[in-house]
């Protein structure tokens, strides 16, 4: 990683989390076109499922690292960031799409409601940086079929993207946000998105999650048929590669990092001073 240089910005990137930056790295090829809207899974995404399973059948992923449920630190404001950038003045942004493998038909048990506390928490992020209502759109489900055959969730999650596509606005662009969870196929979705519309996404970003006790390996960053593909194991790494494509400016990423480090200091059960998981959010 290439040192920092938190003192080229302004305003100033939080004191303890100092994502490797350059100056002038931002590129802007990819702002062509309308709106964007960012498209997630959830679960070892948004939020950890503990690496949680039924009958051998994870239930949603396999990270371990922080408990069941809990949410990553900066995830709500890093979406809310790719969600504002460049938006013309007055204009809305697009709110959050969600792609999730969980069953419709385990709807009653598992689906995502406006009150939940996902939910909440995004329009939280909108209200302190906004002032304007904004958070979770279209939730889009998976079936049984792809909980028994765990190899259709890729292909569910594709299909369920021809769907929101489908209804989008001329112009709007997507960014996706997944994870690397063998179980839950987000790389094989984003790989047959950008295959088919390589041209309607922005950038692929990938949560990389492993069932073990140690941080999960960092892949290589590359390309989904010309379209940008970013690792990342904290959010606040995913906005400093962000703000290296372009797509968040110097502002958004203070506010990420700002946001990463409220919450690891008020998460004392998955952050707990001297962790694993401060130490990998405060180093890398």
């Amino acid at each position: 990683m290439i040192a920092p240089l938190a003192a080229a910005f302004a305003p100033p990137l939080s004191p303890r989390l100092k994502p490797s930056v350059r100056r002038g790295a931002a590129r802007g090829g990819l702002f062509g076109g309308g709106d964007t809207q960012v498209v997630t899974d959830i679960d070892d995404t948004v939020k950890s499922s503990g690496g949680l399973s039924l009958a051998g059948i994870p239930l949603g992923g396999v990270d371990t690292s922080y408990a069941r449920g809990s949410f990553y630190p900066g995830v709500f404001q890093f979406g809310l960031e790719l969600s504002c950038a460049r938006l013309p003045p007055g204009r809305p942004p697009a709110r959050v799409a969600v792609l999730t493998a969980r069953a419709v038909e385990f709807k009653a048990l598992l689906e995502i409601k406006q009150s939940s506390k996902l939910c909440v928490r995004y329009r939280d992020a909108a209200q302190r940086r906004l002032r304007a209502p904004w958070g979770v759109g279209p939730v889009l489900y998976g079936s049984v079929q792809e909980w028994v055959c765990q190899e259709r969730k890729g292909w569910r999650k594709a299909a369920n993207f021809e769907l929101l596509r489908a209804e989008a606005p001329a112009g709007r662009r997507f960014i996706f946000v997944g994870d690397n969870g063998a179980s839950e196929k987000d790389l094989d979705a984003a790989e047959r998105i950008t295959r088919r519309h390589p041209g309607l996404v922005r950038a692929v970003f990938m949560h990389a999650v492993s069932p073990g006790a140690t941080a999960a390996p960092l892949p290589p960053d590359g390309e989904l048929h010309g379209v940008p593909l970013r690792y990342f194991r904290t959010y606040a790494s995913a906005a400093a590669k962000a703000h290296q494509l372009g797509l968040i400016g110097r502002g958004a990423l203070a506010r990420v990092l700002d946001s990463c480090e409220e919450e690891m200091a008020a998460d004392s059960l998955n952050l707990p001073p001297g962790s694993p998981n401060e130490r990998l959010l405060v180093d890398e």
